[in-house]
């Protein structure tokens, strides 16, 4: 098997061979640009991630920075005195008199940071005091509890009459005063922040041309973009898609990467279309595959050159090597090419030269030993036409069982007629015949049988009527019953019994199978397993076993059934000591066209 491809490789022919060499190193020169591309396409890819990596750390940093300040504020306010007293006094004309002190220290706080649009206290018992104005309805619940800086899903806030993107981040706020609820939870301070403000003035425009990068809140959606018209929009990666790789959106391939930034909750994603992407290197391909190309066919011009020059001369030899006439003998080819090839044709002219000067002889050779064959064979038919003719033996026999009626021997009569009709059967007529035929054979050979041992044996058929026409291999029960008689039965010295039933395969196969059963003295264990190895074709190894070869026309039967049908058909044999023999003839069952293939 590991030889094959290279014999069917040699059996090419040498154009065909050529060819083949060309075709292969073009597609190693391919498989190697291949090779490289995807080698180019993992670097880039490599390059993409690092640069991508830079870029969300130095995001990633300033965000960081401002989240620091925002949260230093937010401790600032949350415990500076006077907002703690604010929260803890419940005194409505005391609350009026820390009023400007609150509010000179949030106007103080506000002006830290650029990007505040407002500072609000909110207190357990529900009084807030806010720097713009806002009210704990319009910034809404969002904190969990004990929260620290905790940022909220991105929000429309109104600054100085103008919509903005904002942030609201919250504070738990704990008691400080020693005297009053020291360590409990006394209210929250939220700063409400300028979306832009995280992002410290990043430039995202000087990013790479046609790359998206989104800035997301808790909620998925942009706050922050180089492509103003995302800001708002919700960003969904497809189901099942990995946070980092290649994701079809839209309809078109995306090369994303993705960084969590846990501190306010939210993520930074980056975006390339797979187009803008490779659009370098698939250039640099699309340059490859047409230098390839002006390549191969600079490369043509020798080639087909070369080819002409070597295959021309051998394809004119091959022609004429196909000699099918004596007149051929005659020829002469002229071969112009390469030196190689013209050697060749001077030594083949020779060549025939040569072989028609020893065809000759050898003509006359067979010429000779042709007639000295017809002479043997005459001889050998004359041998044969001294021999018994078989229509001799039939008048003989037909002679012989006259005689017996006439002088009134009825056995010497019945096993003359049955010896003929087995005789006339076994040498004329079809090789495929009904079952009936075979079972009548079989009752005359155990006709004769009896008459020899003087009815020691009985036999009985058992066969479905609708089985009798089943067309089977001609002789194959007489062996078989003979067997069982010689092995079976003739060793026994009380009267046995020989059955032939026939049925189809239970099992649901179109098999029919045949069996012939006796009840004689049976096989032993090792008996039985040397007649098996002889039917599964370890003849020398049961030799050796037994010392001699029995049943000789159970192996003969089982081989030619193997041979006109298929290995899983042929004879089973069962057979236990002093119990007697079952012997099973496996044929398939096929139609009354089919019969002739038998």
């Amino acid at each position: 098997m590991r030889d094959q491809p290279m014999n069917l490789l040699r059996k090419l022919p040498i154009r065909g061979q050529m060819y083949l060499i060309a075709v292969m190193t073009m597609a190693v020169i391919i498989a190697i640009l291949l090779f490289n591309y995807s080698r180019s396409a993992a670097f880039l890819t490599k390059n993409n991630e690092v640069y991508t990596i830079d870029i969300f750390n130095q995001m990633e940093q300033t965000i960081l920075s401002n989240y620091d300040v925002i949260k230093w504020l937010s401790y600032n306010v949350a415990y500076n005195k006077s907002v703690q007293d604010y929260l803890l006094n419940d005194d409505p004309l005391s609350k009026l008199q820390m009023y400007p002190t609150l509010k000179n220290l949030f106007i103080n706080l506000s002006t830290v940071k650029p990007g505040i649009l407002d500072l609000v206290a909110i207190g357990k018992n529900g009084d807030s005091f806010s720097l713009q104005g806002s009210s704990p309805a319009t910034i809404g619940e969002f904190m969990p509890k004990r929260a620290d800086s905790y940022f909220s899903k991105i929000k429309t806030c109104q600054n100085i009459g103008i919509e903005r993107n904002c942030f609201a981040v919250g504070t738990t706020i704990f008691s400080s005063d020693i005297h009053n609820s020291y360590t409990s939870e006394i209210g929250q301070i939220v700063l409400l922040i300028d979306a832009s403000t995280l992002t410290g003035g990043y430039d995202l425009k000087s990013l790479q041309p046609e790359t998206s990068v989104y800035l997301l809140d808790r909620s998925d959606t942009i706050f922050m973009s180089n492509d103003r018209e995302q800001i708002g929009q919700p960003f969904r990666l497809p189901p099942g898609s990995e946070e980092s790789g290649v994701v079809r959106i839209n309809g078109e391939l995306n090369h994303v990467q993705v960084k969590a930034i846990p501190e306010i909750g939210g993520k930074i994603v980056r975006l390339i279309p797979d187009d803008v992407f490779f659009q370098d290197i698939r250039k640099l391909r699309k340059q490859t595959l047409a230098a390839l190309a002006v390549g191969i066919l600079l490369l043509m011009v020798p080639f087909a050159l070369i080819l002409n020059n070597m295959i021309l001369p051998l394809r004119k030899l091959y022609h004429y090597m196909r000699i099918s006439k004596k007149d051929d003998l005659n020829k002469r080819v002229d071969l112009y090419g390469s030196a190689e090839a013209e050697v060749i044709g001077i030594r083949y002219n020779q060549m025939l030269s040569d072989v028609q000067h020893l065809t000759e002889q050898l003509v006359d050779s067979n010429e000779r030993l042709l007639k000295t064959e017809i002479e043997k064979k005459r001889a050998e038919f004359d041998f044969l036409k001294s021999q018994v003719n078989p229509h001799f033996l039939y008048n003989t026999l037909d002679t012989i069982r006259g005689l017996a009626s006439e002088r009134e021997v009825p056995e010497i009569r019945d096993m003359t007629r049955a010896l003929s009709r087995i005789f006339r059967y076994s040498i004329k007529g079809d090789d495929a015949v009904p079952l009936s035929e075979e079972i009548q054979i079989a009752g005359a050979y155990m006709s004769i049988q009896m008459v020899r041992f003087s009815g020691r044996f009985d036999f009985s058929v058992s066969v479905a009527e609708s089985l009798l026409h089943v067309k089977v291999p001609k002789m194959i029960l007489q062996p078989i019953v003979e067997n069982a008689v010689y092995h079976g039965l003739e060793p026994r010295y009380e009267k046995g019994k020989l059955t032939i039933s026939a049925q189809m395969d239970p099992c649901g196969r179109p098999d029919l199978l045949i069996t012939v059963a006796d009840d004689g003295v049976g096989m032993s264990e090792a008996q039985l397993a040397s007649v098996r190895q002889q039917l599964q074709g370890e003849r020398q190894a049961a030799k050796e076993d037994s010392g001699k070869l029995d049943g000789v026309g159970l192996l003969n039967v089982h081989n030619r059934l193997q041979f006109l049908f298929e290995q899983q058909y042929g004879i089973e044999i069962q057979s236990k000591e002093r119990a007697g023999t079952a012997v099973t003839l496996r044929i398939p069952v096929y139609s009354e066209g089919a019969a002739g293939n038998v």
